[in-house]
């Protein structure tokens, strides 16, 4: 998806993210190399990914963003969200 798709009245909204993608990515990166009977495949990684961001609560902000009070999960949680897709992806790859 090009930049232009985040483009309203001339205004960039590329610079939006949710503050546990990286987070996310960073885990995946340390679990990757242990992962057993992992295929690695860029669909896998991808459904890792997604599986783990979908499980998450959103947690959006902009680069002059005001921070809530809500409570992010921990590290430890998204840990767990990380592992609990590489196990679910294993089991259920969408490929054959």
């Amino acid at each position: 998806m090009g930049k232009q798709n985040y483009m309203i009245n001339d205004f960039s909204l590329d610079h939006v993210r949710n503050r546990h993608e990286v987070i996310v990515l960073n885990f995946m990166r340390e679990k990757l190399p242990g992962e057993t009977d992992f295929c690695g495949c860029n669909l896998c990684l991808e459904d890792v990914y997604a599986v783990a961001m979908n499980t998450l609560p959103a947690h959006y902000v902009q680069r002059s963003s005001i921070i809530l009070k809500k409570e992010p999960p921990s590290d430890a949680d998204i840990a767990r969200t990380v592992e609990d897709a590489f196990d679910k992806v294993k089991v259920r790859p969408n490929h054959s």
